[in-house]
């Protein structure tokens, strides 16, 4: 698979156990996560290089994942630290893995020649009055046709006419800002914008201080994307009815996002890059952007 290179999104932290390691498709490629004593999160290939067999069959022990076909003990490097057969390690067997770090309730991987420590966020989500709900949802699509839809404004008062759309004028001027880390617009006078920063998060901001909701865009291969969704609020934070209205902000999140991806998934070609035909409006100029900023930057994984 080609991407852009940078900090992606690729689970949330909830989902990683600490003594179950986990199979994952991210990038088209077979990956295994799990956590060693420490609590670190570890990723690596989902191949073992024995016999190939999946490691996320196995299990952990003495901080290592441990090949459930011939018991073959890899460490957090990836070194295979024991061999049963011979009783010894072999340390030139190896296990390729990934660089990952753990911020804001998810684990990020590291792709291409980025800094090691810049992890792109949004400054209003680090408002400790807030608290999220969190969702998600697999798309038969191409991460780019996902990521292209949060920047497509003019849809709103069709695909949405029933629920945010409603009122929605398309044909108000908007202007679009655009740079290497970030695509911004700014939607109404009341503080509404969106916010999407590359490589594949996004956030709306629908009440400064308030509510936003914010999406993590999930390369999982070339035909499919995991979408992580989440709500944030300062309104309720405490008490009984947070979970009430966690469960209210997901079903109204998930109805939303079924309205968009109702067509997304009926895009041709499957990926937005491939698309050469299509005829872009003044409305498209985000879309326009994050097409150009990912020919320019793609590599293959």
């Amino acid at each position: 698979m080609k991407v852009p290179p940078g900090w992606y999104v690729i689970l949330s932290c909830a989902e990683l156990s600490s003594n179950k390691p986990i199979e994952l498709e991210r990038f088209g490629l077979p990956l295994v996560a799990w956590r060693d004593t420490s609590g670190n999160a570890i990723v690596m290939s989902n191949v073992c290089p024995h016999r190939s067999v999946k490691l996320s069959l196995g299990y952990i022990k003495d901080n290592c994942i441990v090949c459930p076909f011939h018991g073959f003990e890899f460490d957090t490097s990836g070194a295979c630290q024991h061999v049963p057969e011979t009783k010894k390690s072999a340390v030139n067997l190896k296990v390729q893995g990934y660089p990952v770090v753990e911020k804001h309730g998810f684990v990020w991987l590291r792709l291409g020649n980025v800094d090691d420590t810049k992890v792109p966020w949004f400054a209003e989500l680090e408002n400790e009055r807030l608290r999220y709900s969190q969702c998600a949802d697999l798309w038969p699509i191409h991460v780019s046709r996902c990521v292209e839809n949060q920047l497509d404004y003019a849809h709103l008062p069709y695909l949405h006419r029933n629920s945010i759309g409603r009122g929605f004028d398309v044909s108000l001027k908007r202007e679009f800002e655009l740079d290497a880390e970030r695509i911004t617009l700014k939607l109404d006078d009341d503080g509404g914008s969106l916010e999407f920063r590359f490589p594949n998060i996004w956030m709306l901001q629908i009440k400064k201080n308030l509510f936003y909701q914010m999406l993590a865009f999930v390369p999982v291969n070339d035909h499919s994307t995991k979408i992580y969704i989440r709500a944030y609020q300062g309104f309720v934070t405490l008490g009984l009815i947070k979970p009430i209205i966690d469960k209210v902000f997901d079903l109204q999140n998930r109805i939303i996002l079924n309205q968009d991806k109702y067509a997304v998934v009926s895009h041709h070609p499957n990926s937005s890059i491939d698309a050469l035909d299509e005829k872009l409006f003044p409305s498209d100029r985000g879309i326009a952007w994050y097409r150009q900023q990912w020919k320019e930057r793609e590599i293959s994984i």
